[in-house]
């Protein structure tokens, strides 16, 4: 059997391969039975040669291509024209190996496309699956499910809220969703069990990246920068956050200045009480008006440069925290 397994949601496509791998037969079957070849530097007849072989003491043998496709795509010259006849090539293959070419871009826009010269390399006797990132009410279902496979129930603002919080990332959600459930212990998932465990971890990150940032940390602050990615948060949210951030600093440094009693300052901000509240009392306390200004205009400017298109999402946000926290 031949399989492609593409698209931008790499943890469903992890998922899928991961079952495709318990067919192979129990683990210590597969080891010998298994071959996986990187795209980067590959041969055509090498991959022909190990999916021509028969499985060794088992039922089965898998052979994994991750990464290739996307190169001839791309129209990678450095691959040459024999991937090309690569169906043909492929005919003669067992019906006991399973072809798996694994491919995940890094960016949305160089996924694979339909009808393309990658796909139909690979011939249409392939079984083609492409997996997308669930969004708005999809997302929500997905959340739901992943509750009911855990043997637990979410309450629906509790499934609304994850959604927003996770920012889309389904492995994040999948990490998440397991530590609500053992915090509820049988219960249902409350918005508040949420607001407890996934919104505070979020919150202290970002109030961590902010102070790295004021603080001309850059190792600290791109540090946490990467994490925030890793963790779901696109760069323009996260370019958000870290202005609301510092806005509120001012705000509170303005009020704070004028002697206003620091409950009151928490009200009329619109901060929550508790960690909120005294990490941007704290901010507002170590950094005068003028600075925290200029950083908020520098932010500004570069969510200006995402939306008019002069700067790359990702680059904008790496280059003005990296300037940022160094100067």
């Amino acid at each position: 059997m031949i399989r492609v397994l593409h698209g931008y949601d790499e943890f469903s496509a992890s998922e899928a391969y991961a079952r495709i791998v318990e067919t192979i037969g129990p683990p210590e079957v597969r080891g010998p039975n298994t071959s996986v070849f990187d795209g980067r530097a590959i041969k055509l007849g090498e991959v022909v040669a190990a999916a021509s072989a028969g499985p060794f003491l088992a039922d089965r043998r898998l052979v994994t291509v991750r990464g290739l496709l996307g190169r001839l795509q791309a129209g990678d010259k450095s691959l040459g024209d024999e991937w090309d006849k690569l169906a043909s090539r492929l005919e003669g293959i067992p019906p006991t190996t399973e072809l798996v070419f694994f491919d995940i871009p890094e960016k949305k826009e160089q996924e694979l496309k339909r009808g393309g010269r990658a796909l139909k390399a690979v011939g249409p006797l392939a079984e083609i699956r492409e997996f997308q990132s669930p969004r708005g009410p999809a997302l929500e279902n997905w959340i739901r499910e992943r509750f009911a496979s855990n043997r637990a129930q979410a309450q629906g603002d509790a499934v609304a809220r994850l959604a927003w919080l996770s920012g889309g990332n389904l492995r994040l959600l999948d990490q998440e969703v397991r530590k609500l459930v053992t915090h509820a212990s049988g219960r249902p998932v409350s918005r508040q069990d949420v607001d407890l465990l996934v919104t505070a971890s979020r919150e202290e990150s970002i109030f961590a990246a902010v102070d790295a940032i004021l603080e001309h940390r850059p190792g600290v602050a791109m540090k946490l920068l990467y994490s925030l990615l890793a963790g779901g948060e696109t760069p323009a949210n996260l370019l958000h956050m870290l202005a609301r951030q510092v806005r509120l600093a001012l705000l509170a440094r303005d009020m704070w200045e004028r002697s206003v009693p620091r409950d009151e300052i928490g009200k009329r901000a619109g901060i929550k009480a508790g960690f909120p509240l005294e990490k941007t009392m704290r901010q507002a306390e170590r950094f005068d008006t003028g600075y925290l200004s200029a950083v908020h205009h520098r932010l500004l400017d570069a969510d200006l440069a995402i939306k008019t298109g002069e700067l790359d999402e990702r680059l904008a946000v790496e280059i003005l925290v990296a300037r940022l926290s160094t100067v």
